[in-house]
């Protein structure tokens, strides 16, 4: 009995340090301790947040260009590229030379995935939905890197302007509907995702919310129907505002009338910077609320908080 008291001791007084990570497909992974050596394919900018470059063995070949992470790591070439967010290219040989103690990847590929961690590797995957989700799995990864306190402090001043943004919703007397654009002039945003979320915060109607997916490719007969009061552009789009403008068919839709048109900038949808995007977005739109608001002395000041520098 003295024998198994003596056993029990060490997890009476410490508990169980086990971390146990379950992400969107409901994969549970356990880890002894905090995870060091990374691969992100997704959530990239957390990289920068959570100050981790020095345990980074393998990053998304999409992101190199990002101004953001190349001023937070000047040294980013020297990092492997490593696949696409969803995981759907990633080698297993690759992975285990490279042997991270965690791959962060967006739910795109559940049999891409699921190979993955037959494989083996540890592999968490996520896809959220909106921005108080997205604010959750950020959360979990950082907990998975024994980050979480750093990223609760970092994240205050999120919420500070998740609060402002409200704070001014509050006051919109008439609501005004908009269109968020995709990869072509007729791919619209539909009622759930991230960009669905953002829409619903910054007070705008959005004119694709009745459809149940993210987004979907429409004619431009029903964007003229729609009539949007703003059309916003995904920052990545091969096409410009004044490609809107310019559109003979559109001439006649409110936000061309008015040239409120707005492409984002190329901010990661998926990271922290949603909430700056919902930021400027909101001064767009109503601009006459946020008069008295230094809009990029916040997102400066913001970007200064999460990355040590301010960059756009």
């Amino acid at each position: 009995m003295k024998k198994i008291l003596l056993i029990l001791l060490p997890l009476l007084l410490f508990g169980d340090s086990k971390i146990v990570i379950e992400d969107f497909l409901g994969n549970k992974t356990i880890l002894e301790k905090p995870a060091q050596k990374h691969i992100f394919l997704s959530f990239c900018e957390m990289v920068a947040m959570l100050d981790i470059w020095d345990n980074a063995v393998g990053l998304s070949q999409q992101v190199y260009n990002t101004p953001l992470l190349r001023a937070s790591n000047p040294n980013i070439d020297s990092i492997p590229k490593v696949g696409g967010g969803s995981g759907s290219n990633l080698n297993i040989e690759v992975l285990k030379k490279l042997n991270p103690d965690i791959v962060v990847v967006w739910a795109g590929k559940k049999a891409s995935i699921n190979f993955v961690r037959e494989n083996g590797i540890n592999i968490i995957a996520f896809y959220p939905n909106s921005i108080t989700s997205l604010i959750a799995d950020m959360q979990t990864i950082s907990k998975a890197l024994g980050k979480e306190k750093l990223f609760d402090k970092k994240i205050q001043k999120g919420y500070e302007i998740i609060k402002l943004i409200e704070s001014k919703k509050e006051k919109i007397e008439t609501k005004k509907t908009a269109l968020y654009l995709w990869s072509k002039p007729n791919d619209i945003s539909g009622g759930v995702g991230m960009i669905a979320s953002m829409l619903d915060l910054i007070g705008v109607e959005n004119l694709g919310k009745n459809i149940n997916t993210d987004s979907i490719q429409v004619s431009i007969e029903q964007i003229i129907k729609l009539n949007p009061d703003i059309i916003f552009i995904w920052g990545a789009a091969r096409f410009s505002v004044q490609d809107i403008l310019d559109n003979k068919q559109l001439k006649n839709i409110k936000a061309v009338q008015n040239k409120a048109v707005y492409k984002m900038p190329l901010w990661d949808n998926w990271g922290p910077r949603i909430l700056e995007t919902s930021l400027l977005a909101a001064k767009l739109a109503y601009e006459n609320l946020y008069s008295d608001i230094d809009v990029d002395k916040i997102i400066g000041d913001f970007n200064k908080e999460l990355f040590g520098i301010d960059a756009r």
